[in-house]
């Protein structure tokens, strides 16, 4: 969730003025609104903020992330896989702390997958180089930017059709058009997925976790109520989904893209 988007995520759920409403009072949407605007104005303007400079555990990351793209991938695709990948790591330590994705790694993401495909075509599996794979790469990182944005949003427009709650913030849709311009359409649609797989998978170590811990552990993410208080695994909760779609992405960047491009080879007559 980005922080441009914060009046519209809370000003639909106002639904009254008295503490009986069904909905959150006109003061508590007021402090909601205060406490993201903050949230994005400490991503943007103090750099230095220790909730948005990542912690070590996600330097380490990032670190392993450029030893294994120089091990796996030529120079020019290992160093797009460092900007790729060392994005990622950034966004989803923002994400678990704030439950925002900066621009910089959305839009910004986005629009450096799209300039790095141009000048590297290797990074789309094209080569050798010449102009016309240049062009076929930015093609394909345009193409899956496109397709990668637009799944995402109309997943969180049908599951807030069906289930009556946010699904998908638009900080994640914007998030999954950046890893469509650096992996492609196949790259997008898997991250969708097993994205959703990672989160489960996240959900119940929690819920787990949690239950055998006690009520007064620290949990092992940030969890919100539909009012933005913390709360625990149950119906409704928010969490930061921006970290599940960042690992689904890098283990299709890193390892799984021949197996996953095999398996949508035959939807690829398609685009």
């Amino acid at each position: 969730m980005t922080e441009g988007e914060t009046q519209a995520a809370t000003s639909p759920k106002i639904g009254g003025t008295t503490s009986g409403s069904s909905g959150l009072n006109v003061d508590e949407a007021a402090r909601l609104v205060s406490q993201r605007n903050a949230a994005g104005r400490r991503v943007h303007d103090d750099p230095d903020d220790p909730e948005v400079v990542p912690p070590k555990f996600a330097f380490l990351l990032m670190a392993l992330c450029v030893v294994a793209c120089f091990l796996l991938f030529p120079p020019a695709k290992a160093l797009c896989g460092c900007v790729f990948l060392a994005s990622l790591v950034w966004a989803s330590a923002i994400d678990l702390r704030l439950m925002i994705i900066p621009d910089l790694f959305t839009v910004g993401l986005a629009a450096a997958g799209v300039v790095l495909s141009l000048l590297v075509p290797a990074l789309h599996g094209l080569g050798p180089f010449s102009v016309f794979a240049c062009l076929r790469s930015g093609a394909a990182a345009v193409l899956g930017l496109a397709l990668g944005s637009a799944l995402g949003l109309w997943i969180g427009i049908g599951g807030e059709m069906i289930l009556g709650k946010e699904v998908l913030g638009f900080g994640d849709v914007k998030f999954l058009g950046a890893i469509g311009a650096f992996c492609g359409w196949q790259g997008a649609v898997f991250a969708v997925f097993g994205g959703a797989v990672f989160g489960a998978v996240a959900l119940a170590a929690a819920a787990v976790y949690g239950a055998a811990a006690g009520k007064r552990a620290r949990p092992l993410f940030r969890l919100e109520s539909p009012d933005g208080a913390a709360c625990g695994v149950g119906w409704g909760a928010r969490f930061p989904f921006g970290p599940m779609l960042a690992a689904a992405a890098a283990a299709y960047f890193l390892a799984l893209h021949p197996w996953v491009d095999r398996q949508l080879a035959g939807y690829q007559a398609l685009f």
